[in-house]
């Protein structure tokens, strides 16, 4: 027969066990896009002020810190310059073109290269949450619609 073993733990004990549960979920890193100020943040590639919503975008690492840049041109520079790993990487969100200021998930976004495109440092990328309005604005420019956000990283890093 099978004899069951019951802990108790003192009221002091409970707690520390408590508080020590709680600091553990805590430490669980927020990978949610950060709001960029615009004409306060700067970009951290280039150093300029982030003045325009619509190319703006971000990148979250694996410890929780958050980078801002102006233009994906300057973001996959510093990626590639500073020899950043995809495992550093948790996220990386781009503003959408049609609604200024709203950041989106770059592996879902709708992706346009065109030299139409006058972005900040003339990356040339514009991103759109809706992948139908990326097509439109893709023919209405004479512009590429990247099939995948990889195919973008793999041209800045030649």
């Amino acid at each position: 027969m099978k004899k069951l073993f019951i802990v108790r733990l003192s009221a002091p004990a409970a707690w520390l066990t408590l508080v020590f549960t709680l600091l553990l979920g805590s430490c669980a890193v927020d990978d949610k896009p950060q709001a960029i100020e615009l004409g306060k943040d700067e970009c951290v590639g280039c150093k300029m002020a982030i003045t325009d919503g619509q190319f703006g975008c971000e990148f979250i690492t694996d410890k929780g810190r958050c980078l801002k840049f102006d233009d994906l041109s300057c973001l996959f520079h510093y990626i590639g310059n500073n020899e950043i790993s995809d495992s550093q990487i948790l996220k990386i969100y781009v503003h959408d073109y049609q609604h200024p200021g709203t950041l989106i998930d770059v592996k879902t976004a709708g992706l346009v290269l065109g030299d139409d495109i006058k972005s900040p440092m003339n990356g040339g990328v514009a991103a759109f949450a809706d992948r139908r309005v990326a097509e439109n604005f893709a023919v209405e420019h004479q512009a590429v619609l990247l099939d995948s956000w990889t195919r973008l990283k793999q041209q800045h890093h030649k």
